[in-house]
C-alpha cells in the first residue's frame, strides 16, 4: 500500500535512449491523427522478372549509406514517438525485412486477378469503374506488420519489402508505418534505389542524413510557445457539436453500412478534351484564369458522384486535398528542402465549402475553377502555410474535425507527383532477359491498414497514371455505388 502511494508522488527517472541508436523525435506532422495509426503499402507491378537478391543487396547498401532513417525503428519513449536509427546494421539489426516468394510459372498461367492496366477490356474510351484486384498476397508477406502496435515492437525495422517473382513479371510491396513514409517519401527512396540498380555511383545519389529535422528551427519553436490561429479548413468543435458530428456520421454509415473500394479509370483523352473546352470558354470571356487536368479530374469526379443531389440541397461539402510541403519555402531561412526527405511532409488545402446542389447546377468548368482558385490561393500564402504548421506544434494533442455538423467531407490525395509508373527497374532484370526493353512499373496499388480501420467512404486518391489514363482509388458505401451505377454517370466494368 505504501509503495503505491509513494509511486504517485515520486519522480521516475526518464527512460534513457537505447544503446547503439541515434534518436530523433518524430515531427508533429509525422504523428498527426489518424495517419500515425496507418500502415501504408505501396505495391508495384513490374512487367519483367527481377533478380530478388540484387534488389535486396542494393537496397540494403542504399539504406546503410544514404537513407539510414529508412532503417530506423519506431518507438514511444517517455511519452514521445521517436525514430531510433541504428548506428550500424548487422544480422541482428537489419536495415529492413526483405522477403521473397518465387513462382516458377508465368503470372497469367492460372486464373489470378487481372492487372487492370494490362487488360484490354478495361481500356475503354470513357471513364469507367473497375474492380480492385486482390493482390495483397503478392505485396505483403504473412509476417508483415499491419498495425502501429506491431511496428512498435522492440527492434522491429520500419521498412518491410516483399517481392513476388513470376516468370513474366515481379511484384514489389514496400510497407512501413505512415509515420515514417508518405507517397513522395517512398518515391524518393525508390528513385535512389533504381539509380543504384542502374549502376550510378552511390556517391552521386542524393540521400537523407540520419539527423535531418526540417521542422526543428526557430520559427516553429517560437510558435509552439505562443498562440497561433486555428489551422485553416479544420474545426475545433465543442462537446455538443462534437457529439452532433459523430451522431450524424454514424447515422450515414448505418444507412449504408457496407463500404467498397473501386478503381476509377479516366482516359487522358477525355480529360484533355474537357480541359480544352473549359479553356476555350475562359478565352472567349477574355479571362486570364486557367485550370489544370487535376482540377478537371476532381470537378468531374464530384459532379459524377454528387450530381444527383437535389437542386435545393445546401449541404456544405468540404473537400480536402493533401498537399506536399517539400516544395514550399517555409523552412529555415524561408528556404526549400535541399535534400530528399522520406517522412511526412503533408498538410491539406481545403476548397471553400461547396453546396451539394452546385455539383448538379454548375458546369464542369465552374467547378474546376473552384479547385484551381483554392490551390493558387494556398500556394501563394506562404505565411498561412507556415502558420498551419506552427498551429500543430503549438497544439500537438488537439483533435480537429474536417467539417462542422450538418456538413460532409472528402479527402482526395493525388499521387501523380510521385510518378511511380516512371520508375525503371531494368538494372535488376534477370540475366538472359531482353536487355533492350525497360522494366516498367505497369500498375500501382496502395493499401492502408490499421488495428481499428476508420470508415474511408467518400475519400480517395489518384494513385497512378499510364500513357492512356489516370487511375483513382475511391471508397463509397455500397448503396451509393449502386446509385451511381443506376444513374449511368459512369460505366461499370466487372
Amino acid at each position: 500500500m505504501f509503495s503505491r502511494l509513494w509511486s504517485l508522488f515520486s519522480t521516475h527517472e526518464a527512460t534513457p535512449p537505447p544503446a547503439g541508436m541515434h534518436t530523433i523525435p518524430c515531427s508533429v506532422i509525422d504523428v498527426l491523427a489518424p495517419a500515425v495509426d496507418f500502415i501504408l503499402t505501396t505495391g508495384l507491378v513490374i512487367d519483367r522478372p527481377l533478380n530478388a537478391r540484387k534488389l535486396e543487396e542494393t537496397l540494403s547498401i542504399l539504406i546503410e549509406h544514404k537513407f539510414p532513417r529508412a532503417g530506423a525503428r519506431l518507438a514511444r519513449r517517455n511519452g514521445v514517438y521517436e525514430f531510433q536509427i541504428p548506428k550500424s546494421f548487422d544480422i541482428k539489426t537489419p536495415p529492413m525485412v526483405f522477403t521473397v516468394d518465387e513462382y516458377a510459372e508465368p503470372y497469367n498461367s492460372t486464373a489470378r486477378p487481372e492487372i487492370p492496366t494490362l487488360t484490354p477490356r478495361f481500356a475503354v474510351g470513357e471513364p469507367a469503374v473497375v474492380p480492385v484486384p486482390e493482390l495483397d498476397a503478392f505485396f505483403r508477406s504473412n509476417a508483415c506488420p499491419s498495425s502501429l502496435e506491431a511496428f512498435l515492437q522492440p527492434n522491429m525495422p520500419l521498412l518491410h519489402v516483399h517481392v513476388a517473382r513470376f516468370d513474366d513479371r515481379t511484384f514489389i510491396g514496400v510497407t512501413s508505418s505512415h509515420a515514417a513514409f508518405d507517397a513522395l517519401g517512398t518515391r524518393a527512396l525508390l528513385t535512389a534505389w533504381t539509380r543504384l540498380l542502374s549502376g550510378d555511383d552511390i556517391a552521386a545519389i542524393p540521400g537523407m542524413n540520419w539527423n535531418v529535422q526540417p521542422f526543428d528551427h526557430e520559427s516553429f519553436k517560437f510558435a509552439a510557445a505562443s498562440r497561433t490561429p486555428l489551422k485553416r479548413g479544420s474545426f475545433d468543435l465543442g462537446l455538443f457539436r462534437r457529439l452532433s458530428f459523430i451522431v450524424q456520421f454514424v447515422l450515414r454509415i448505418i444507412r449504408d453500412s457496407k463500404e467498397d473500394g473501386y478503381l476509377v479509370r479516366v482516359p487522358k483523352a477525355f480529360l484533355d478534351d474537357s480541359k480544352r473546352k473549359i479553356m476555350e470558354g475562359l478565352k472567349s470571356r477574355s479571362s486570364n484564369e486557367w485550370v489544370g487536368s487535376s482540377d478537371v479530374l476532381m470537378a468531374w469526379w464530384f459532379k459524377a458522384t454528387y450530381g444527383h443531389r437535389r437542386s435545393d440541397d445546401t449541404t456544405p461539402i468540404h473537400i480536402h486535398i493533401p498537399v506536399n510541403l517539400r516544395d514550399k519555402p517555409i523552412f529555415s531561412g524561408d528556404s526549400l528542402l535541399t535534400t530528399p526527405y522520406i517522412h511526412n511532409m503533408i498538410l491539406s488545402i481545403t476548397v471553400p465549402p461547396i453546396p451539394a446542389y452546385a455539383f448538379r447546377t454548375e458546369s464542369l468548368g465552374e467547378l474546376a475553377l473552384r479547385f484551381r482558385r483554392a490551390i493558387l490561393a494556398y500556394n501563394t500564402d506562404l505565411a498561412g502555410i507556415r502558420t498551419d504548421v506552427q498551429w500543430h506544434y503549438a497544439n500537438p494533442d488537439k483533435i480537429l474535425f474536417p467539417c462542422p455538423p450538418g456538413a460532409e467531407f472528402s479527402f482526395q490525395s493525388n499521387w501523380r507527383k510521385a510518378q511511380f509508373a516512371q520508375l525503371d527497374f531494368s538494372g535488376a532484370c534477370v540475366l538472359g532477359q531482353d536487355d533492350t526493353a525497360p522494366a516498367r512499373v505497369v500498375f500501382v496499388q496502395p493499401k492502408v491498414t490499421c488495428s481499428k480501420m476508420p470508415p474511408m467512404r467518400g475519400n480517395g486518391s489518384v494513385i497512378m497514371e499510364d500513357e492512356n489514363a489516370i487511375w483513382m482509388g475511391q471508397y463509397r458505401g455500397r448503396k451509393d455505388w449502386e446509385d451511381i451505377r443506376r444513374r449511368g454517370a459512369i460505366a461499370f466494368i466487372e
